[in-house]
């Protein structure tokens, strides 16, 4: 398969201590944070752009072999890492969940038989301190422990338009530990215990308001609000938001692991069974203006249970090797969105000025797994997977009034003014503090009446693989598969008017068809890795809008029928001592082959489509490329001096034919100069990124009622770094 992976080493040296931040080093990876404070993540152009916080990813995200159940969970410092592996297709007949993207690895350094000890400091731009430290050695012959921490402080880099002298906004405040005690246990076997903390109190990104006019649209702004609206363009530190509100939050993920592994005769049995917390409580400004158009206040409580069990051969040198396993989970979101909207059409024409999305998710999923590989001939082998998942959904919720603006509405606008002439069951006054979201379906049992009734869903599905590798000669190996994935489908976790809007949406399926080689051409040291892949790809989860009484919202829908096909390439070269220059490519072209969506046009209940046939899919550049030249060489007997230069390229997105998401294309360059000892024992870089400056955005869209915004990418930064190692 097509694997990107990274040593904890590289990632320290390219700057790299969040999830988040990948995108900057894995070409066909897109990680968007378009202010709602929920990473969004797109591999090869399969993702799901949603921000809720009850929407699990199309792409896995795993901490030591345990799934991260939510994206709103991978925020968060990387430290004292072994590796970062980046899967590229569907995964699922090896270990953990189903996903249709691939997965991302986060693989921990373990407790060493040895003592060691080590840690560093970088210091950077806006009085940035990031600083790391471990220590790692036996207990008892036979225990060995490791504790490893880090934080991350710096000061705001972004600058208010309508309030230049207000503090500055987008500072960090992080703090992580990590204990591991491994306990070497009978011959073959060891037990391994695992806890976390994190806690981050960091500013919140602010969204920069864009004049729709310069992008064609006829509109500055997308519906009307009071007061004036300050808008920017080309100037990376200004974004703005309502005064006294910063973007905030006080977010807090802990965690608990045990990880088995016990040789049994010919096989190994690996058990996994971990628990996991998180708690946020979180301030974001979507509008990017000063007014409170679309201010929210998430309170969100995440609880996740899961076990695994597998069963391998001992002997990878059998000529059949394999692997059985089963996994379950049971995670629990609670949640209260809070939405204030004072000065935006809602507020000052319908009167609507606050509303609170409350709802409890509760999700189980089972699974049974294999994997096997078969050595048919010399150099042959053919290798089979399969998966059957058995997932049920269980939300309950409503938006309910939360300052008694939205109960008077309802109850003297909506029922007696579009309610009843339409001719709907008339329902009830809601009480303040009541449920407003109007049951709309007919076969409903509570059809006409405001309620948090449960909703349900249930997804048992296969998915499969099915392979051949050839090996025609010695560091060559030719392959090529066909897999199936699939994503369960879920509920929609933001504000709602009508129950339909909080129905299920439907599961995603896609189906790869791949073949790459894999070849060391020792005599010139060069690495190739390159890959071809076609994507048949099915009811794509996506963002969509909800035509309801009070206009189009926020809703979640599918894309029947799209495609994606597309080439990996990886080239890693040291055409003398101590110089190398790697290349990583990723190319795709995608293609939306059905799907009409709402039109903005729409006024219930009557609702205008649109065709969308033709376009490309959201966070799919055609063209991502990272060129890594580096160059070694001593100084004197004891030091070496190296230099690194990163070069990253994406192309442009259409925002799925729609002007305000396309982003443009954009080059970013990031530099060190090192200096260190052979062999490490410490090392001091001189650092730069972005050092050109380059004004950029992976997100552009209409995520409030008022104003076309972009979440765009800090200014130039500068620091230093110290590492030792003991």
């Amino acid at each position: 398969m097509a694997i990107s992976a990274f040593s904890g080493d590289a990632l320290t040296e390219k700057g790299i201590n969040t999830a988040e931040q990948l995108w900057q080093i894995t070409p066909g990876l897109i990680v968007k944070d378009a202010g709602y404070g929920v990473p969004t993540y797109t591999l090869r152009g399969v993702g799901f752009e949603n921000y809720f916080v009850n929407s699990s990813s199309t792409v896995g995200l795993y901490a030591d072999e345990i799934s991260i159940a939510y994206p709103v969970m991978s925020r968060g410092l990387l430290f004292d890492l072994e590796r970062v592996e980046v899967l590229k297709g569907p995964q699922g007949d090896l270990y953990g969940r189903n996903t249709t993207a691939g997965q991302i690895n986060f693989i921990d350094r373990k407790p060493t038989p040895a003592f060691a000890a080590g840690g560093q400091i970088d210091i950077g731009r806006f009085d940035a301190v990031n600083a790391e430290a471990y220590v790692s050695g036996p207990l008892t012959d036979r225990i060995q422990a490791r504790l490893s921490g880090a934080i991350n402080t710096s000061d705001g880099w972004q600058h208010s338009l309508s309030r230049p002298d207000d503090k500055p906004l987008g500072a960090k405040d992080e703090g992580a530990l990590r204990g591991q005690v491994n306990f070497d246990l009978n011959p073959g076997g060891s037990l391994l215990l695992r806890s976390y903390w994190v806690r981050d109190t960091s500013d919140n990104e602010a969204l920069t308001p864009v004049d729709g006019h310069s992008l064609g649209l006829p509109n500055a702004q997308a519906k009307s609000t009071t007061g004036e609206v300050l808008f920017s363009t080309g100037d990376n530190r200004v974004a703005d938001w309502t005064p006294g509100f910063r973007p905030h939050r006080n977010n807090t993920t802990s965690g608990v692991a045990a990880t088995l592994n016990q040789a049994l005769g010919g096989v190994v049995l690996t058990s996994i069974s971990a628990y996991d917390r998180f708690k946020r409580h979180e301030t974001n400004d979507y509008d990017g203006a000063a007014a409170s158009d679309s201010n929210a206040v998430n309170i969100s409580t995440i609880d996740a249970v899961s076990q695994e069990i597998r069963l391998a051969n001992r002997n990878k040198a059998d000529t059949v090797n394999w692997i059985v396993g089963a996994y379950y989970s049971k995670d629990r979101v609670h949640e209260d969105y809070r939405f204030y909207m004072l000065d935006s059409f809602y507020g000052n024409v319908l009167g609507i000025k606050a509303l609170n999305t409350r709802y409890t998710q509760n999700t189980d999923s089972v699974a049974g797994f294999g994997h096997v590989e078969v050595r048919v001939a010399d150099g042959v082998r053919l290798v089979g997977g399969a998966r059957l998942t058995q997932e049920n959904q269980r939300f309950e919720g409503c938006t309910y009034d939360l300052d008694g603006s939205l109960a008077r509405f309802v109850n003297t606008v909506l029922i007696p003014h579009v309610i009843a002439p339409l001719g709907l069951p008339v329902p009830a006054n809601i009480p303040p503090g009541g449920c407003s979201v109007y049951d709309d379906r007919i076969a409903s049992p509570t059809y006409g009446e405001f309620t948090d009734a449960e909703e349900r869903a249930r997804t048992s599905k296969w998915m499969w693989k099915g392979g051949v590798e050839y090996e025609p000669a010695r560091d060559v190996l030719l392959y090529a598969n066909i897999s199936s994935g699939f994503k369960s489908g879920g509920f929609n976790g933001a504000n709602a008017n009508l129950k339909s809007q909080e129905s299920a949406y439907q599961p995603e399926e896609l189906t790869a068809y791949e073949t790459g080689v894999k070849a060391t051409l020792r005599p010139v040291n060069l690495y190739l890795d390159g890959s071809f892949f076609y994507y048949d790809y099915k009811d794509k989860q996506t963002n969509g809008s909800a035509v309801t009484f009070v206009g189009d919202i926020t809703g979640i829908t599918n894309i029947p029928k799209s495609r994606i096909y597309g080439v990996d390439a990886t080239a890693r070269w040291s055409p003398f001592k101590g110089a190398s220059i790697t290349l990583n490519a990723t190319w795709l072209d995608s293609r939306i082959l059905e799907w009409t969506p709402v039109s903005p046009l729409s006024v219930y209940p009557t609702v205008v489509h649109y065709d969308a046939a033709g376009q490309s899919l959201p966070n799919a550049p055609a063209l991502s490329v990272n060129v890594t030249p580096s160059y070694q060489f001593d100084l004197g007997q004891d030091l070496n001096l190296r230099i690194v230069v990163d070069y990253l390229y994406r192309s442009s997105t259409s925002g799925a034919g729609l002007a305000y998401q396309a982003t443009p294309a954009y080059s970013l360059v990031n530099t060190e100069v090192s200096v260190g000892p052979r062999g490490d024992r410490w090392r001091v870089t001189l650092w730069g990124k972005n050092i050109f400056d380059q004004y950029y955005y992976n997100y552009a869209g209409l995520p409030g009622n008022a104003n076309y915004v972009r979440a765009v990418g800090q200014p130039a930064t500068f620091g230093l770094r110290l590492a030792v190692a003991l």
